[in-house]
């Protein structure tokens, strides 16, 4: 497999950072409503972002130097807390918008190993499939 440049390995790491603050948004927004529709939603969302950040943690790693490690440091920075109807969809559906340009960026900008490239496309596409759905 190929290895990932100091500069690559920066922005996954700050993928990564970013995607687990979506996933634990997702989790307290959806402890945070009553409408049983939403908090499937919400819960679904969650799911899916934290699968794609432990994917992405373990195919990063695979990619490391046999010495270089993945720090921890991306935890713990939650998005703010939002109120639980309309307005926080449209809060999600912002920070997903922007989560796919970020991640066209490092795709068309980086040279990322082939398991890597895939697995952020393939997430990018399903963010953007999402978002072409009619939301709740």
């Amino acid at each position: 497999m190929d290895t990932i440049s100091t500069g690559t390995l920066a922005k996954l790491k700050e993928i990564m950072r970013r995607n687990k603050e979506v996933e634990k948004a997702y989790h307290n927004a959806a402890n945070s409503t009553d409408n049983k529709k939403r908090i499937h939603y919400f819960r679904r969302k969650s799911k899916e972002w934290k699968k794609f950040g432990e994917a992405l943690k373990n195919k990063v790693r695979a990619a490391l130097p046999a010495k270089g490690e993945l720090k921890p440091e991306m935890e713990d920075m939650e998005m703010p807390s939002l109120d639980n109807g309309a307005t926080t969809l449209k809060k999600f559906s912002q920070r997903e918008r922007a989560e796919v340009d970020d991640y066209r960026k490092i795709l068309e900008g980086q040279k990322l190993p082939f398991d890597i490239y895939h697995l952020i496309r393939k997430h990018k596409m399903w963010i953007e499939v999402d978002l072409s759905k009619s939301m709740l």
